[in-house]
């Protein structure tokens, strides 16, 4: 499997972007031209505010694109060259652990998955021993099987760890088995899900800059959509990870993270085997003013991030090493986009107030300051079309069309800034671009609000939280806070856009 990312060059990447560029400008351009005089002679000093709003988040995307560029041009390689410079006792650990939980996945998966993981073993000189942490018998079978199989089955070690419980209390259960070892300094745990397929080289891009670099703690590495069903999800999974994948670039280059994905992230084993870390998997919560304690179901990645993230430890995005995220829209891909959101958004606001209370005590600044600009976007992002549909109702309705060809021009250039990344530009990429902006913003704004609503949205059907038989009080009260987040948007917008007199 190769990767999509940089399957082809800069060049057919850049030429294969002419038509896309073309076709929305020309859009563009034939909506300016279609205005009559008198649209193009309407005021816009009434947004101007919002101009320089505009400017401000403009601004930061360009801060992000030119730190992911200097990381990925200049600092990666030059830790890729240190990291080859080491012996093979200094690049590798001389023993790594594997964790993979799973739950009811499609044997086809999980066949492709473990022989992922047994092929990259094989390519390491590390003792291998892979806790499989699976929901039944049948599940086992699976693994025994792939590995009586691989040529490297005499290397890697393997051993059961019934899941009960869900997936959190599995992964301490495995953690806690694995603390009653002896565990050396330069061991290293995997962390990862059993829908997650190993890219080609991964172990030897990432393990030896644990040797090189004594401070970091943690490692995490790029993710390439994988998905089944409607074409349209399939897309916007894509363009997710292209964004992703520029956003983490920009915050490894401070040596930290904001999260360490539970699809594939690789660990110091000193530190996973610690009570507090263990304690984070099976028993993480924040409190609330109004739901009490909230118990973490989903988020495990969050959990284990932010523990490392309390002291001060050093992590790294890896951005050539690759992992295959298997993905299915299900039959209604609309709504599986939306659950999506939900979660991610969920783990991500549920951490984010306790990330920027720590301060800047633990953390580097700039990745700070990228926990307060999570809060600030999801409001920012519907500044622009909040304000074009008032304007066009109380002053004019050119100030729509306006607004429509500044939408066309920037989110090209967007796209356009992506495919530098890596990422192979198409027709619907500026809508699924719009679609995760403002619908994701609009997400974001409910899931504030209901930080107590946790559920697996795939096959993990029975793991979900205990929403049921929830009182009028925490029924209602979100939802009117919503509602005056909302009124405050729009107060802001009225006061700065105007009406008529």
């Amino acid at each position: 499997m190769s990767s999509i990312r940089y399957d082809v060059s800069l060049f057919m990447r850049l030429l294969r972007a002419i038509p896309v560029v073309a076709f929305y400008f020309a859009c563009a351009i034939g909506i300016f031209m279609m205005l009559p005089e008198r649209a193009r002679e309407i005021p816009l000093e009434s947004i101007a505010v919002l101009g320089i709003i505009g400017m401000w988040r403009y601004l930061w995307l360009i801060t992000h694109c030119v730190r992911a560029a200097v990381y990925e041009y200049v600092v990666y390689p030059k830790m890729q060259f240190q990291a080859s410079q080491l012996t093979d006792q200094e690049k590798y650990p001389e023993r790594m652990f594997f964790l993979i939980p799973t739950w009811k996945e499609k044997p086809k998966v999980t066949h492709s998955m473990f022989n992922s993981v047994l092929n990259e073993c094989a390519t390491i000189p590390s003792n291998v021993t892979i806790f499989v942490n699976a929901g039944g018998d049948d599940e086992d079978e699976i693994f025994r099987e792939v590995h009586a199989a691989h040529p490297a089955t005499e290397k890697v070690e393997l051993l059961f760890v019934r899941q009960q419980g869900g997936k959190r209390q599995g992964m301490a259960d495995c953690l806690f088995a694995l603390s009653q070892r002896e565990i050396g300094k330069s061991d290293v745990v995997a962390l990862m899900d059993g829908d997650t397929v190993l890219g080609q080289g991964i172990l030897e891009k990432c393990l030896p800059l644990f040797g090189l670099y004594p401070k970091v703690d943690a490692i995490t590495t790029d993710n390439i959509s994988v998905t089944e069903g409607h074409w349209l999800y399939r897309k916007w999974y894509t363009l997710r990870f292209s964004m992703r994948h520029r956003y983490m670039k920009s915050l490894s280059l401070s040596r930290q993270l904001q999260v360490l994905t539970g699809r594939f992230s690789l660990f110091r084993a000193v530190e996973c085997v610690k009570p507090e870390f263990i304690s984070s998997l099976e028993n993480d919560r924040i409190k609330h003013w109004l739901h009490g304690e909230i118990k973490f179901v989903t988020g495990d990645d969050k959990s284990t991030w932010y523990t490392l993230l309390k002291k001060g430890s050093e992590m790294l995005y890896v951005p050539d090493a690759i992992i295959y995220c298997m993905e299915d829209s299900g039959p209604t891909p609309l709504k599986m986009s939306i659950q999506k959101m939900h979660r991610w958004f969920g783990n991500m606001l549920r951490n984010n107030g306790r990330a920027i209370t720590l301060g800047l005590g633990t953390q580097r600044p700039f990745v700070w300051w990228c926990h307060v600009d999570q809060r600030l976007s999801m409001f920012t992002s519907l500044l622009g079309p909040f304000s074009a549909l008032w304007a066009c109702i109380w002053l004019s309705p050119y100030y729509l069309l306006i607004y429509a060809i500044l939408v066309l021009v920037v989110r090209t250039l967007y796209i356009l800034i992506l495919s530098f990344e890596g990422h192979r530009l198409s027709l619907v990429d500026i809508p699924m671009l719009l679609y995760t902006q403002w619908i994701g913003s609009i997400v974001k704004i409910y899931t504030m609000f209901h930080l107590h609503k946790q559920k697996w949205n795939s096959h993990r059907t029975d793991m979900k939280d205990g929403e049921n038989g929830e009182s009028i009080f925490d029924y209602m009260i979100p939802k009117l806070e919503m509602l005056l987040c909302y009124a405050a948007l729009l107060t802001f917008v009225i006061s700065v856009v105007g009406s008529k007199s």
